[in-house]
């Protein structure tokens, strides 16, 4: 198809080669040759930057070197009225940012961002995203153009560096408009003014040829291990049985033959190798897999039929395909979930025995340096074989947080980002990637000043992280003498060890559940026994909470057959399994019982939302202890037994439910989620999942002070209690203890001991009483400058 000169920007487009760009400098170029009035000049270039930019508002403020300030002269989306009244000086917020640090400012929440101050009469307060760059003239300092948008938004590289060249024009723009003022030379302006728009497009014309053309520069997915880091792209090499491999047997029955066997005795070392790994690395994880694809591997009906296909002709490959396929369709027409299972085992060992035959064992190339892992997804063998000294982080196509992949990522520390779009679309072999498990983005290529960025992220992190470590052994405590427990979050046994390594005080939440779903049944007694007692032998003398199976939602094993519902996070899951399957339920609470007699162990029952399931639970317990006392097995019958408070419910029934139990602990992930009815997996409505909300925080401070008054322990394990701008509140508030991911443990430690109790109770008592969450924020933000500890928080995040 031909495209006429006319259409070729248009196109160009549309291909993803941003030649628009240019057009649209030209068009800012047009807005200035056309105008001779200062304000309705910057008034256009601010309504076509955010038609341009797709954000609500554009605002431009210029700089007075003679009284340092910065005011507001021009804006579209913000009260008009607001301009020429708006002025701050360059330690006042994200607008004196920018400039004080001469460079971009970008904030995903500015209303959360410590720098933030609120100014009234513009109305800003609806607006979330913010990016702002400055503006120079001549090397000094001239102002700084912003945009916002109401949802809280990513901005691109790309669209930074664009309005990075936008200031680069409107810098012109501001001196040739007081140059006509004032009836100055305007042809020197001119010149100037063509000069600096030579130089923006020159720089836009060396980033577009960085960009590979139809790939993107930027992925997004979900973090789902934090940290960031950067190597060559690695793609894990998994041959696919489905392929049109050779059919035709070349060589002699005998040498295909042998060719076969050869391959099945390595695949057979290798799962005795992957076997080992797992025992020793992951003793959580159902390693008796691998033993049951020895035995297939071993099998002598397997090898007999796929020798046969050989000696009629075909080739190993085909033989081994042609083999897999029949043995899949016939566990699949089983009518046993445990047999239909197996289906998935053949799968996997057709594929180990062809990377042997195609001569690719090690299912990725030997790599050199460091890498990133790129695949559509990654099995437990596929981790069993992963060198965290070699590969740095890991980016997957499918996957979620809570995914096999994502929990094993963590458990070693490997930055991780699932989820990704187009993923072998848009990446290739050996590109340079930067991964952002944390933000949960991932860099393909990128520009030198990406990477200049997370190399200094890298170094800062470093530093501070060598500066918490003489807080390792020194206890959460304020100023004025308040303790807080700080304890860990664990799902993985191999986390002990990292949660002791950054000063843990104990386990405050063990998720029990990683287990059941990688095992091919529910867990024995026993086996539960010996995978708890591990917990408690790696915080030795310290609590231990173990919270009860919390199945169900987006967690349910193989084996528990399960209609598909159609809200899944409101429906059967939780204690609601645990008391409809009471004898499983008993189960776990003798294994938990008979451990809590070797240590100091605490019960926690997840997802209670009314008095009857608590007291229904405790029946079972009481059963349970007695089971355990007839059979004479050694147990605590005074181990303490807690819930999760979780579900508006319990918040409103907090007084009662506290008289039946220890203690309380505040899920605040559920929590969230149920009082403001926002499912943060949904991009929709994710800028609506607010830890800060009003509402939020007055369900907290009502728990508190529900345990408070009958004097028992209340701890929050939520993704609250790892943020640094929500440990003030939650220590005013009366929490005895946080727990969270062990990563964040220093930073919260470091929080605390910087404040002073008194002052924490004084604010949370401020911030209770205020109505909005634009209220919220100011107010703790200014607070936490007004008490020097902004810099914590920056650093941290």
């Amino acid at each position: 198809m031909t495209v006429s000169p006319k259409e070729q920007p248009r196109a160009a487009e549309r291909r993803g080669r941003g030649p628009s760009d240019f057009s649209f400098l030209e068009d800012i170029g047009a807005i200035v040759t056309q105008s001779q009035d200062l304000r309705a000049t910057l008034d256009r270039i601010v309504e076509a930057v955010a038609r341009r930019m797709d954000t609500e508002v554009c605002s431009l403020y210029l700089y007075d070197p003679a009284k340092k300030r910065l005011t507001l002269w021009a804006t579209t989306g913000l009260d008009r009225s607001s301009v020429g009244r708006v002025s701050m000086d360059l330690h006042e917020g994200l607008v004196g940012y920018v400039l004080e640090r001469m460079q971009p400012v970008v904030a995903i929440d500015a209303l959360g961002h410590p720098r933030f101050k609120f100014f009234p009469e513009t109305g800003e307060e609806q607006y979330h995203s913010f990016l702002g760059v400055p503006v120079f003239e001549r090397q000094n300092p001239a102002g700084v153009l912003v945009v916002q948008t109401k949802r809280r938004r990513r901005f691109r590289p790309r669209e930074v560096r664009l309005l990075r060249a936008i200031g680069a024009h409107v810098t012109g723009i501001i001196a040739q408009a007081r140059l006509l003022e004032t009836l100055a030379d305007k042809e020197e302006e001119r010149l100037d003014y063509q000069r600096k728009m030579g130089e923006a497009l020159r720089e836009l014309e060396v980033y577009e040829q960085r960009q590979r053309p139809g790939a993107r520069s930027r992925l997004s997915g979900t973090g789902a291990s934090p940290g960031f880091a950067i190597g060559r792209a690695l793609f894990l090499d998994t041959p696919s049985l489905d392929l049109p491999y050779e059919e035709k047997r070349k060589g002699s029955i005998r040498q295909e033959i042998q060719r076969f066997r050869k391959a099945v005795e390595e695949a057979v070392r290798e799962t005795a190798e992957s076997y080992r790994r797992v025992q020793a690395t992951l003793p959580e994880m159902d390693a008796s897999m691998f033993e049951a694809h020895r035995l297939i591997l071993e099998d002598h009906s397997f090898r007999r039929k796929v020798e046969e296909r050989i000696a009629a002709g075909l080739s190993a490959e085909a033989a081994l395909r042609v083999v897999v396929a029949e043995y899949e369709l016939r566990f699949r027409e089983m009518g046993d979930a445990y047999l239909r299972e197996r289906a998935l085992d053949i799968r996997d060992i057709g594929r180990r025995i062809l990377r042997h035959l195609l001569g690719r064992p090690g299912g990725w190339r030997r790599p050199r340096g460091a890498v990133v892992l790129v695949a559509n997804e990654l099995s437990i063998t596929d981790f069993a074989q992963i060198d965290p000294e070699v590969v740095k982080g890991i980016v997957l196509s499918v996957g979620g947080v809570t995914s096999h992949a994502s929990i094993l990522a963590r458990s070693l520390e490997i930055p991780a980002v699932v989820g990704v779009e187009d993923l072998s679309g848009s990446v290739r072999e050996d590109d340079h990637l930067v991964v952002d498990g944390t933000a949960g983005v991932v860099y393909v290529n990128p520009p030198a000043d990406i990477v200049r960025e997370y190399e200094r992220l890298d170094r800062e992190y470093r530093a501070f992280s060598r500066e918490l470590e003489t807080l390792r052994e020194l206890p959460a405590e304020t100023l004025d003498g308040r303790r807080l427990a700080l304890r860990a979050n664990i799902v993985l046994l191999s986390e002990l060890a990292f949660a002791r390594h950054q000063g843990a005080e104990g386990v405050g939440l063990y998720r029990t559940e990683f287990p059941f779903l990688s095992h091919r049944d529910f867990l024995s007694e026993d086996e539960q026994v010996e995978l708890y007692r591990k917990v408690v032998e790696g915080m030795p003398n310290l609590p231990v909470t173990i919270r009860t199976l919390d199945l169900g939602a987006d967690k349910y094993p193989r084996y528990l057959d399960v209609p598909r519902e159609q809200n899944p996070f409101l429906g059967w899951r939780s204690i609601r399994i645990s008391l409809e399957m009471a004898d499983v339920f008993k189960v776990q609470l003798r294994a938990i019982l008979r451990v809590a007699a070797e240590g100091p162990v605490r019960l926690l029952l997840p997802m209670i939302s009314s008095v009857d399931e608590v007291r229904r639970a405790k029946e079972l317990l009481e059963e349970a202890k007695f089971e355990l006392q007839r059979a004479g097995r050694r147990f605590d019958p005074r181990m303490p037994v807690g819930i999760m408070v979780e579900v508006p419910s319990a918040v409103s029934l907090a007084e009662e439910l506290v008289r039946e139990v220890d203690f309380f602990s505040i899920g605040t992930n559920d929590l969230i989620q149920y009082l403001l009815a926002v499912d943060r997996n949904n991009r929709k409505v994710s800028p609506l999942y607010e830890p800060l909300h009003p509402a939020v925080l007055r369900a907290i401070a009502r728990t508190a002070e529900a345990a408070r008054r009958a004097g028992k322990p209340v701890s929050l394990c939520g993704e609250m209690a790892a943020d640094p701008e929500c440990t003030v509140l939650l220590l005013g508030m009366g929490l005895s203890d946080l727990s969270m991911g062990p990563f964040f443990l220093p930073a919260i430690k470091r929080v605390v001991r910087a404040l002073e109790y008194r002052e924490a109770a004084k604010l949370a008592r401020e911030i209770l009483e205020l109505p909005t969450v634009k209220d919220v924020k100011k107010h703790l933000f200014e607070a936490l400058r007004r008490l020097g500890i902004t810099d914590i928080v920056e650093k941290f995040h």
